[in-house]
Order: structure tokens, then sequence, then C-alpha cells
């Protein structure tokens, strides 16, 4: 009841238009209950002030009230606010009592996270005198916790002075070269550190000293070669933060070999592994390594270890594939400081990756974040993600692969859609997500429908209107021929129980399993049947994900829908009881977001609907006879002779 109180149970929508206190406010009356959260004596050891989940609430209380007070320019650089935020600070601190549970832990550390992201100068320099505290938080028990306090102290790394964050560096590699090997959690606390203060270090002057960085850099490496997937992954990711801010230099002056180059056999063991988190972790740091390489081989070679992810069945997997693809291709909306020096995690999560309103894009999520698009090195890089996709991936005769080539494309059309080669590509972006409409898997499906409709926000006028013309001949089944897929023994054509088993009881999906049981019936020409009988699924599917994707353009296509009432209506109202419970979903979606008043519109082209329902009750196709025959039922119900 009291988190109910305080809004901290609704979602953001709900909460909108609630005014919170100023941080002042609320904090004087919270030292007014418990003055010894001025005290900072050793912090950890101290008892907590509070209850472990009246903490929890107090912050999160607070941070609201923090981020209200952000949204006012005018009171964000004033001296109370500053004064609010220091006190804030120290109210963290208490928390993070040895007392405290692991959950009000990692919400304090998130919390001082984002102040810092927010106020970098004040929380660096409030921080820079209490780094040997922030060090014994690197070796907490909690994974989170660690992160965070890894990121915050490359923040207030920033502070310190040069010899100073040598110093910090060099004393986290050395517990990498110790012949007693650390606990996990101290060794995880430190690659993530040694990335972000690293890569603080490398946005700053003077240069760091190139030997320096070597040593960093080879101590990294090790890490990947020698250490478990866990480990591994955590030092893909702190030498992907580094890559960030400069091109990866070779480990020592007399070998040419890049990082990329040396760790490449070790890295294609761990993708094949089944650790989907340390794959997630190294497949999007060999993005972030890419960001400012030069090298044309060392592009290749990553790109060749993304593509073999590409039978991945894990959606994760892909999408985090997705995600390096964008970094690789240039013109992400996240710059290095976004992701550096804030609770970024990836541009999928920041994004609300096929959640939400398609005009809430990735960059209008980050109004801050500006475009660093690739040099023309990364041009080459460009065509060869172009052919794998285009060419291999996309009209490939396997399902995984085309699902891949699907995350893939609507990863680059979102993430990178305001990049000139993505807007000039449109129309074949359409036309590949068009004919995906009407694959057997549901994530391939639905990808394509969003992938429409990112299409849709992208396009010009021109664009939008052939798009919708395109969503209504799909639905109307009137679409032109979608390009051939050349079926191999082992393509499935249906999926796993849809035509149940073989005589012999073995499984009917595959193409050839098909062929062996129209030969053991002593009837060939029954594949084309069989094949006639995909081709219908496959329409069908079409059709409940073009009306996915339909349904979120018709909130913005207005006018240019108006035309196609007229072909629409009976067709949607026909499908809208279709025996398939999917189809049945799909059109009811696109029913409530073309139609205001479902009556009235259902009394208007009464005729129309009618004379659709006759024909299709005398359909070859059981499925429309079936459909017809109960809309029929339903319409007529209650309806006078004369109508």
């Amino acid at each position: 009841m009291a988190l109910e109180g305080l809004g901290l149970l609704k979602s953001e929508n709900q909460i909108d238009g609630l005014k919170y206190p100023k941080l002042g406010m609320m904090l004087d009356y919270i030292l007014r209950q418990q003055p010894k959260l001025l005290e900072s004596t050793e912090i950890r050891d101290q008892n907590l002030l509070f209850p472990s989940n009246t903490y929890i609430a107090m912050i999160k209380f607070l941070m609201k009230c923090f981020e209200s007070e952000l949204e006012n320019k005018s009171l964000e650089g004033s001296s109370e606010f500053m004064s609010s935020v220091n006190t804030f600070c120290l109210l963290l601190e208490h928390s993070m009592s040895f007392e405290g549970s692991v959950e009000l832990h990692v919400t304090s550390a998130k919390a001082l996270l984002i102040v810092g992201s927010h106020m970098p100068e004040v929380v660096a320099s409030h921080y820079a005198l209490k780094v040997s505290w922030l060090k014994q938080l690197l070796s907490h028990v909690d994974w989170d916790t660690r992160e965070s306090i890894a990121c915050l102290l490359g923040i207030v790394s920033s502070a310190l002075p040069l010899p100073a964050t040598s110093d910090l560096i060099s004393e986290l590699t050395l517990i990498f070269s110790q012949t007693h090997k650390s606990r996990f959690e101290t060794q995880h606390g430190a690659l993530c550190a040694i990335g972000y203060i690293t890569a603080d270090y490398l946005s700053r002057a003077p240069p760091m000293p190139e030997i320096f960085l070597q040593q960093t850099l080879r101590c990294l490496v090790d890490v990947v070669n020698s250490e478990t997937s866990a480990l591994a992954a955590v030092a893909m990711q702190a030498l992907g933060h580094i890559g960030l801010r400069v091109s990866l230099p070779p480990l020592d002056n007399s070998n040419s070999d890049g990082i990329l180059i040396i760790l490449h056999d070790k890295l294609s063991k761990l993708l094949l592994s089944d650790d989907v988190k340390a794959i997630q972790k190294i497949v999007i740091a060999i993005g972030h390594i890419c960001v400012k390489e030069s090298s044309s081989s060392h592009l290749d070679m990553a790109l060749n270890l993304i593509f073999s992810l590409c039978r991945s069945k894990a959606e994760d997997i892909l999408f985090a594939a997705g995600e390096a693809l964008s970094f690789l291709w240039g013109g992400v909306p996240v710059n290095a400081d976004t992701i550096l020096r804030t609770n970024f995690t990836s541009l999928s999560t920041a994004s609300n990756f096929l959640m939400g309103d398609l005009n809430s894009s990735v960059s209008r999520q980050f109004p801050n974040g500006q475009s660093e698009h690739s040099e023309e090195y990364h041009a080459s890089a460009r065509d060869a993600i172009i052919k794998k996709l285009f060419d291999v991936l996309l009209y490939s005769s396997r399902k995984e692969e085309r699902c891949a080539g699907t995350v893939w494309l609507v990863s680059l059309t979102k993430y990178c859609g305001n990049h000139p080669i993505i807007q000039k590509m449109l129309p074949e972006i359409q036309e590949a997500f068009s004919h995906l409409l009407g694959e057997q898997n549901e994530l391939t499906q639905e990808l394509a429908s969003q992938g429409m409709s990112i299409v849709y926000d992208l396009g010009d006028e021109s664009m939008k209107q052939n798009l919708v013309n395109a969503l209504v001949n799909t639905l109307t089944g009137s679409g032109k021929r979608k390009r051939a897929i050349k079926l191999v023994e082992d393509s499935e054509v249906f999926q796993d129980g849809a035509l149940g088993e073989s005589v012999s009881g073995g499984k009917l999906n595959t193409y050839k399993e098909l062929c062996s049981l129209a030969n053991e019936m002593g009837q060939p020409d029954l594949i084309y049947k069989f094949m006639d009988l995909a081709n219908h699924q496959a329409s069908l599917n079409s059709k409940r994900a073009a009306a996915f994707g339909f349904s979120k353009i018709a909130k913005q296509a207005g006018d240019a829908l108006k035309p196609h009432l007229r072909s629409l209506i009976p067709r949607l109202v026909r499908y809208q009881y279709d025996p398939d419970k999917n189809v049945q979903d799909a059109m009811v979606h696109i029913w409530k977001s073309l139609v205001a008043d479902s009556k009235k519109t259902i009394d208007e082209h009464l005729d129309l609907i009618i004379d659709d329902l006759l024909i299709q009750c005398g359909s070859r196709l059981w499925r429309s006879r079936e459909a017809s025959c109960l809309a029929l039922a339903d319409i007529i119900q209650g309806r006078k002779f004369h109508e």
C-alpha cells in the first residue's frame, strides 16, 4: 500500500503528470528522522539506519524527485540543488552498509550511477576522495552492483590526476598477474573497472602512453584467452569499451596482428558455447571494437565472427548480433559517452525494441546522442553486410538463417535508419520484409511486420503510399508473387506435427520426408498438393503478419487507407472467424485500428460483406467455408428480413 501511495508500482505512463516535491525538502524531512545520515565515518561498517525495504522505497522516491527537478532546467545548476545532490549521495553511501540486503545495494549503486551520469562533475569531485571505498564495492557479491560501481569509477576517474588514474589501472591489472587467483567477484569487478577507467583516460589529454595502453590490453587479451566464458566475455566487454575511444593498437610494436586476429580462434569457440549471456556480451563488444577500427582485414574478421551466429536459435544472441552489425555499419544514435558514462545496457533495451510506439524510435530516445557516422573504411563492411543479408540469409532455404537475416535487417533499419545507404535501400528492404511476412516462424513474422512499420516511419510520402498498397494487396490476396526460395532436402516445409506422422511413424515436415511419403504411396504428384498446402499456409501467415504491421501503420496512414476500405472490410470481417486463433487475433487487432464504430461500419458495408461471404461459402478451402458460415450466422442474427 505504501509503495502504491508513493507511485512506485506504476509505469512511466501512469505517473505522467504527477508532481514530486523538491529533493532538498524530502532529504530535510528524512534527516530530521535520522541526523546520523550526515556522519561519514567508515561507511560500510556502520549499522543500517532504516530497514532495507524502507531504504529501497525511500531511494526510489528520492530518485523520482531528483529526475523531476532535473527536468526544471532553471534549478539544475543552483547551489541549493547541488547541495541536495551531495546529501543524497551520503544517504546512498549509508545504504551500502554490510547489513543491507542485496536488493538495497543494487538499488543504491544504480541510483549513484544515474546521479553520476546526469551530474558527472559533482559526483566525480565528491568521490575522488573516496576511491578506496568504491574499490571495495568492486568485489560485491552482486553482479549488477559491481557493474554499476565500475561504471561510476570510470566517471570518478575523470576527476583524478592522470598519474593517480594510471596507478589505479595498474593496481586493477595486477590482480590478474598474481600466482594465487582472486575470487570470481573480484576479477569480474576489476575487469569491468579496467574497461571504464581506461576508456575515460583515453578521452583526456595528454594521451595515454602507448606502452601503458598495450600493457593494459595485454592483460585483457590474456584473460579472454585463458579464462572461462563468463570472465572472457567481461574482458571482451572491457576491450569493447576501450575500442569506443580508440582503434585498438597491436599488443607490441614487433607484431602487427590486431587483437581480433589474435583472439579469433578463442572467440570462435566461445561463440559456439551454451552461455547465452556471455555470447551477447562478446558479440556486442566486437561491434564496439569496430567503431574506431580502420583496418579492412580486422573488420572482415569481426563480420565473420558475427555471421557465424546466423543459425543460432537463441533470440537474445540474434538481437545482440544485430546490434553489433549496427555499430559496424555506423550512424547509431548513441555516442561513446552515452555507453560509458550512463546506465546504458544495449540499444535494444534503450529503444524499447518491439514494444511501444514506433514514433519513439531510438534516435528520439537519445536526444543528446550525436550520430557517429563511420569513415569511408567502413564502406566495405557495409557492402559485405548487404551481400550477406540479401544474397544469402533473407532468401535462404533454412528457416533459422531467414530468421537471423530478419532480426539483423530490422536492427539495421531501426538503429541506422537515417544513414544515407539505408534510406536509399528502403524499397528493397520493404520488399524483403513483405516476402518474410509468410514465414512459419513467429519471430520472423513479427519482426517482418515490425520492419514494415519502421520502413513506413522512415520513408517519404511515395514510399508510404507504396507500403500501404503492398499491405492491402497482401491482406486481400492480390499481392505480387514472392521471390522463390530454393528447397533442399532438409528445408522445413511444415512445422512439426502439422501433417501428423508417416505410415512408419516418422516426421513429415521437411521437403525430403514429403517426397518420400509421396513415393511410398505411389503418387509422386502428391508432392505438388503438399506444396500447394504449404503455399496456402504461407499466405495465411502473410495475412496474419501483415495485419499486425498494418495496424501500426493504420494510425498514421489516415486518408491513404480510405480508397481501400471497400475491399478490405469484407475480408477483415471473414478473417475474424478463421479457424486459426492466431489469424483471428491478428484480424481483430487490425479491425480495431481501422474501425471506430464496428456496428456502423458493418451496417454501411453490409451488402459487400454478405456478397463476399456467400461467394466464400463455396470456396474449395474448408477454412474459408467455415469462416464464412460462422460470420454469416453472426451478422444476420437480429436483423430484419429486408436488410
